[in-house]
């Protein structure tokens, strides 16, 4: 029984000393090698730590999951408020651009259209075309309120 206790312990020792072995790297002509053996002339002794265990394999494994929600969490919220931005600023443009003066072409274009219409519903009251001068005055109804809606100035 002595004996087998020995050659357990033996053999523990064997394992353990082969596992805490270094890793040497050597030059040679110039060139690098990695090996498991000492070097035959010069060389330096690289420490390669054990593997993690079980545990910090799994605590690793853990913090990483922990971590992609975080990030995920962190891109949604982010992503919404770049949302919001851009309904807030597409708003702002819209309130900018319904404050915006009317171009000086736009109210001229308003002002011959109107001119255009008048002329059109004075024909037609002078062809006696009831019906299409009521249109017509619709029309030049419609587009004086454009006009003023635009505050393109006194209607003459």
């Amino acid at each position: 029984m002595n004996k087998a206790l020995v050659v357990a312990a033996l053999s523990l020792a064997a394992a353990s000393h082969a596992a805490a072995q270094g890793l040497y790297k050597c030059k040679l002509d110039g060139k690098i090698t990695y090996q498991s053996m000492p070097c035959a002339k010069g060389g330096e002794v690289i420490d390669v730590p054990p593997p993690p265990s079980a545990a910090q394999t799994k605590a690793a494994q853990t913090r990483a999951q922990e971590e992609r929600a975080r990030v995920e969490q962190l891109a949604v919220r982010n992503r919404a408020q770049r949302e919001q931005r851009a309904k807030e600023e597409e708003a702002e443009a819209k309130a900018a651009a319904a404050n915006k003066a009317p171009s000086k072409a736009d109210c001229d274009k308003l002002r011959t259209r109107r001119e255009e219409l008048y002329g059109q519903r004075n024909d037609n009251r002078r062809n006696a075309n009831l019906p299409a001068m009521a249109e017509t005055q619709k029309a030049i109804d419609k587009l004086e309120a454009d006009y003023t809606k635009a505050a393109c100035g006194p209607l003459d």
